[in-house]
This record gives C-alpha cells, sequence and structure tokens, in this order.
C-alpha cells in the first residue's frame, strides 16, 4: 500500500510540470501548471462529495456494492478520461 501511495503522490506531483513543458513554450509552462494544479485541487475536494450525493441517491440497499449510480458515476469519468486522450491525440 505505501508503494502505491508513494508512485501515486510521485505521479501527481511530477507529471504535470513534465507533461506541460513538453506540450507548451517554455513561457507557457508556469501558468500551465498552476492551472493544472488549481483544477486538479479543486477536483480533488469535491470529489467526495459527488460520490457521496450519487450513493445517496442509489437505489437499493445499504450494503456494499448497492449504490448503482456511483459505479455509474466513476465509469462515466473513466470514459471522459478516455475520450479526451483520444480527441487530444488526434
Amino acid at each position: 500500500g505505501v508503494a502505491l501511495f508513494g508512485l501515486g503522490i510521485g505521479n501527481l506531483v511530477y507529471l504535470p510540470p513534465l507533461i506541460a513543458q513538453s506540450e507548451f513554450a517554455r513561457v507557457d509552462v508556469p501558468r500551465v501548471v498552476a492551472l493544472t494544479v488549481a483544477v486538479g485541487q479543486g477536483l480533488y475536494a469535491f470529489a467526495p462529495a459527488l460520490f457521496g450525493l450519487a450513493r445517496e441517491l442509489s437505489p437499493g440497499g445499504a450494503g456494499p456494492g448497492d449504490a448503482p449510480f456511483v459505479h455509474a458515476l466513476a465509469a462515466a469519468f473513466f470514459l471522459a478520461a478516455i475520450v479526451t486522450l483520444v480527441a487530444g491525440r488526434r
């Protein structure tokens, strides 16, 4: 678990600047990295509330795995990420 946490933090800290350096002009990199981090932090802050709301609105029992809206929301996020990745490569 500790190794996975470390890899996640490493990706969170080091990847945005590396991607920004390779995709944007040198002058724009600080602004792009700041905007990327700000948007990411905003999404990280509100994601638990969004998933909690989806869980509360889900029909079904209170047992683990009984929240279909949460699973559908997570699948929608993954699908949006895939579409964004594919669209960015064109």
